[in-house]
């Protein structure tokens, strides 16, 4: 199999000739490209022969951003929706449905997609599946754009909630179809964001999830079925309560199921998830960082040997690789999934 089959066969679900290697990193890479004589990340997966599935980097396609820049009054750089990080939210002023209305909102048409298609080409022609990302429905995003002490307050407003949802939902989804249409079919996975558990508990009640934010995500994951691409959802923390709900609005493949998160126990989840939801990750990542070569290589094995012989398995650290984990032991995760048989 060349990497785009191992890939494509591993988020349907599928059991490829072996298990293909996601992962996304924040630190340096630059002693890992040494040691396999690559020149950068795009020629580490070709060189060390690993599948290099990422739905947020090079080949995640977006339209691109041709509206009005926004500031900071301090002069930094803010996104279109007017966050810049943790410290600015978009709509943490619209405190009222009136401030809702007035806000400056996105628009679809401030996004240039003529080159969608394009990039999407060029990016199957490097053997590589196309993504596009991201979308941010849930709590998340509410956190983003509101902070976090106003999401927690806003949610008992079911008024303001009602129109806040509405717009986000109508700018979310007229973009994701915009998006998909220019792709002409050839954008493959949609990623999508949802962080809303602690280690151990949700951070808003499973009641309210499913009654505020899943009809949003269930809209959204329509789009995406309906242009043939899946749906690949990242939730980090706690989430066992709502997994049948994502399946049920039709999430294909969740990232990255860490096993020291509540309920995460992987002999469980192996068992319920059969033949229902690819899984993309599971490598502890606190062992990356603190472990031994041999260590790690051995919890890949743990976790290629619990999920791999029923298909839907992307390998990968539970979390994206971070500037503490050594060298040698990234090295130990990518040369034992890629002798995996």
């Amino acid at each position: 199999m060349n990497r785009r089959q191992r890939i494509l066969t591993a988020l349907g679900g599928g059991i490829p000739d072996r298990p293909p290697i996601a992962f996304d990193s924040r630190a340096p890479l630059q002693l890992l490209l040494d040691y396999y004589g690559a020149k950068d990340k795009n020629d580490l997966y070709r060189v060390a022969g690993i599948d290099g599935f990422s739905v947020w980097e090079w080949n995640a396609v977006m339209g691109r951003y041709a509206g009005v820049q926004k500031f900071s009054p301090d002069g930094e750089a803010l996104d279109f929706w007017g966050n810049l990080s943790q410290h600015m939210h978009g709509l943490g002023d619209c405190n009222s449905i009136g401030e809702l209305e007035r806000h400056a909102w996105p628009r679809v048409e401030d996004f240039d997609f003529s080159a969608v298609r394009e990039q999407a080409l060029q990016i199957k022609s490097m053997d590589m599946v196309v993504s596009a990302g991201h979308l941010g429905l849930g709590y998340q995003m509410h956190n983003m754009l509101r902070g976090n002490e106003n999401a927690l307050l806003d949610v008992s407003d079911d008024a303001w909630m009602e129109r806040y949802l509405r717009r986000l939902s109508d700018f979310t989804c007229g973009y994701l179809e915009a998006l998909l249409s220019a792709g002409g079919g050839e954008i493959e996975v949609v990623r999508a964001d949802d962080d809303l558990g602690t280690m151990d508990r949700l951070m808003i009640s499973p009641d309210m999830w499913r009654r505020l934010y899943k009809p949003c995500w269930k809209r959204a994951f329509d789009i995406v079925h309906a242009h043939g691409a899946r749906v690949w959802f990242h939730s980090c923390g706690y989430i066992w309560p709502l997994l049948e709900d994502l399946i049920e609005v039709g999430v294909d493949c969740w990232n990255p199921f860490p096993p020291y998160v509540k309920d995460n126990d992987h002999e469980r989840l192996a068992r319920w998830r059969k033949g229902r939801l690819a899984l993309d990750g599971g490598v502890n990542h606190l062992l990356l960082a603190s472990g031994t070569p041999v260590q790690v290589a051995d919890e890949t094995r743990r976790v290629l040997d619990r999920f791999a012989p029923d298909g839907g398995l992307l390998i990968g650290p539970s979390q994206v690789i971070t500037s503490d984990v050594p060298v040698a032991n990234m090295i130990a995760l990518f040369e034992t999934a890629t002798a995996y048989k």
